[in-house]
């Protein structure tokens, strides 16, 4: 199940970085589904999961692409229309080396309450893993979590944007894992506490707000975790990125659909790792997200001689 933001990204892809004031010309763009709700479900559909989502739309062009195109994914998609909020919208530029930068209009997202939340509490029954992320209101992500944890699922929370005002521990208490960057463990770590301290540290002391654990996840230098007390770190495999946009999301959907199936700790972060990986070899969002088969098979070539 997930809950979450569901947005049309406008990507512009750069030869180089401008500099403050300048005007450059893209090599190319895209149009196309995103938002990290939205990513997140399409990754786990794609890898074998059945997967129901809750979110929100403005009645306008780009949300009815964005409902076809989740639908078209096979997933059961429930949404509020909003009629005078536009359609999330992220503009999303990646430089020459595929690192992004990313500007976002939250739009419809802004206004899925705790209450719509609540409203739509069966669709969380048979749910064994919830998916979260920060870019709609707290009110509707508790709500989410309270919800998944009456029906024994495990809740991840993905705290992207990092949350202003910081959460305090009632919050983190809500979700089982969460999933920040390394930037962004720093910055839920708050300036109070050692920010800069080296990742295994950053993932065990935001282990200790939550009810099972963190993952902090480093981009090409792969991934620390501290779950149920065990910490263990797992490095990236060597591909040749060209665009990480939504390589976050592709690796909180692995995470979820290998939580789901069940296994070691180590073996569901090693397989969410690979997927996000594979994730940066492709350009865009949601078109960049791996098939099992795909992920399974780029697995396999990892360990041949």
């Amino acid at each position: 199940m997930v809950v979450g933001s569901i947005n049309m990204d406008v990507t512009l892809y750069l030869d180089r970085w401008p500099e403050v004031g300048e005007t450059i010309s893209a090599v190319s763009s895209a149009i196309s589904l995103g938002g990290k709700g939205a990513n997140q479900a399409i990754a786990s559909a794609r890898l074998g999961a059945r997967v129901s989502m809750l979110g929100a739309l403005g009645d306008d062009a780009f949300g009815a692409q964005a409902a076809e195109e989740l639908l078209d994914a096979g997933i059961a998609l429930q949404t509020e229309c909003f009629p005078d909020t536009p359609t999330g919208i992220a503009c999303i530029d990646v430089g020459p080396d595929g690192r992004n930068m990313i500007r976002l209009l939250p739009g419809a997202n802004a206004e899925l309450t705790g209450q719509i939340v609540q409203s739509q509490a069966s669709l969380f029954g048979d749910c064994k893993v919830l998916l979260l992320q920060n870019e709609i209101p707290l009110r509707a992500s508790l709500a989410a979590a309270e919800a998944a944890r009456q029906a024994g699922a495990v809740v991840i929370m993905d705290p992207a944007p990092v949350p202003d005002p910081p959460w305090g521990t009632d919050t983190y208490a809500a979700f089982d894992i969460i999933t920040p960057n390394l930037q962004e463990a720093q910055g839920l770590l708050g300036k109070g506490s050692n920010s800069s301290a080296e990742p295994e540290t950053a993932a065990v002391s935001l282990a200790r707000l939550c009810a099972r654990g963190a993952v902090v996840t480093m981009g090409d230098q792969g991934v620390v975790w501290c779950i149920d007390g065990q910490v263990g770190r797992i490095p990236a495999p060597s591909v040749d990125a060209i665009d990480t946009v939504a390589a976050g999301d592709c690796f909180n959907g692995a995470l979820a659909v290998a939580l789901a199936r069940g296994g070691p700790v180590a073996d569901v972060i090693s397989f969410a790792v690979t997927a996000g990986a594979l994730a940066t070899t492709r350009r865009g969002a949601s078109a960049s997200l791996p098939t099992l088969d795909q992920v399974t098979a780029f697995q396999t070539s990892l360990t041949s001689p």
